[in-house]
């Protein structure tokens, strides 16, 4: 690997070094880079910021995420806290379970209100950050139950507004970023320490033979606290409550901005198209997680490259979901391919393996419903929208401005 101010060196595994200047360009244009990477070395390369394996062949990637041999960590690096990973594994997978099923509920006992979130956005909206103002408008009452602290409500409606959700670039912009997240944190962990001390009536065990104590969770908060060991620090519970609340809104909402600007520059009427179809076109192109990181635990090869513990492999589904072997006119939002019997290569948005993302089926279905609320009776007209992405975390859309009139007009 080679990297800004260093001279030339072989990366193993690799025929010759990045040149200087790599990693610069690579933090400059991700998706950019590894495009170029890929057609010049090939599917299985080095990124020059860490050194992690990119794998973009299909064959290994799935090799990797299910990872039957043992050669990776079991715990996911999702929910970091602390400075560490929260663990074991079988605490992550009751949270993820216990979110998803907060999520579900919510979307199935309130679908009819999407209309009512949509008209709230008026004839002209300013996406992505109206994507993501109406899905947290759609979950509020999930993502924190109405009898909270109306300061911490109003808060995260702030980080909503301010883009908080995305990590911006620039050295002032991410010590913004990142006092504001402490102040949420603290709030946060203020909040679980006052529901564990005041457990809701639903909460407390009940007297009738064989009930099980507790109830469901009332919101997103309670579903972490409800799963995590009662002395995790209730600092912990809020970075974990705030990794899911960030996945829970700002991916819905790039999926449905990138299914309209799609469908904008390749001329898709989406009001002809299922709305189911179009989201999963749409994360074929932009995957919610374009690359999947892996730590190595035991020494292996992976497209013949040595790996040694303590290095990573990164799973690259933005290149898989564009590899025209498997995907025809991979470049092309095309929603019919979803309808006919095409070839399709892996389709990875939300991860793969024991590590796919809990909530990607809510996700899934809460976009495409929120899409089908956008197009039904309605004219929609995208203007501007230009220009590449910003990835920083997950890819997001850039700005452009939605015109939806009534159709009969």
């Amino acid at each position: 690997m080679t990297t800004v101010g260093e001279p030339d060196r072989i990366v193993p595994g690799e025929g010759r070094p990045w040149a200087i200047g790599a990693a610069r360009e690579y933090r400059r244009d991700p998706l950019g880079f590894v495009e170029r990477a890929a057609r010049e070395r090939g599917p299985v390369f080095r990124l020059p910021d860490d050194g992690a394996l990119c794998v973009a062949d299909p064959a290994e990637a799935l090799r990797v995420l299910h990872d039957d041999a043992g050669d990776y960590d079991d715990v996911s690096g999702f929910f970091h806290v602390g400075g560490g990973v929260l663990g074991p594994r079988a605490t992550q997978v009751a949270i993820g379970r216990a979110a998803r099923t907060t999520l579900r509920a919510h979307v199935a006992a309130h679908r009819e209100r999407l209309p009512a979130v949509v008209a709230e956005l008026g004839e002209v909206s300013v996406w992505p950050d109206a994507g993501r103002a109406a899905v947290h408008r759609f979950l509020a009452g999930a993502l924190l139950r109405p009898d909270s602290s109306p300061s911490l409500r109003e808060l995260m409606a702030y980080v909503v507004r301010r883009e908080v959700l995305i990590r911006p670039g620039g050295r002032l912009a991410r010590l913004s970023r990142r006092a504001l997240w402490a102040r949420v944190v603290r709030t946060i962990a203020a909040e679980a320490r006052h529901r564990r001390a005041t457990p809701r009536t639903a909460d407390l065990p009940s007297d009738r033979p064989g009930d099980r104590p507790g109830g469901p969770p009332g919101d997103l908060l309670d579903a972490v606290l409800g799963a995590t060991p009662p002395g995790t620090p209730a600092e912990h519970v809020a970075q974990v409550y705030l990794l899911l609340f960030r996945t829970s809104v700002a991916p819905v909402g790039h999926v449905v901005a990138w299914a309209l600007l799609e469908a904008a520059a390749h001329d898709v009427d989406l009001a002809q198209v299922p709305a189911g179809s179009a989201v999963r076109e749409s994360l074929r192109l932009w995957p919610v997680a374009w690359l999947l990181g892996r730590p190595v635990r035991r020494a292996h090869r992976v497209g013949g490259v040595p790996l040694e513990p303590g290095e990573s492999v990164a799973v690259c589904p933005y290149l898989l979901h564009r590899d025209e072997r498997y995907w025809p006119q991979a470049a092309r939002f095309r929603p019919g391919r979803w309808d006919g019997s095409e070839p399709r290569g892996p389709y990875l948005p939300f991860g793969g393996g024991p590590f796919t993302c809990a909530g990607a089926s809510v996700a899934q279905s809460l976009a495409a419903d929120l899409l089908a609320a956008l197009t039904h009776d309605a004219r929609l007209e995208v203007r501007r929208g230009g220009g590449r992405p910003h990835v920083e975390g997950i890819i997001t859309p850039p700005p452009f401005e939605l015109r939806r009139t009534a159709s009969h007009t």
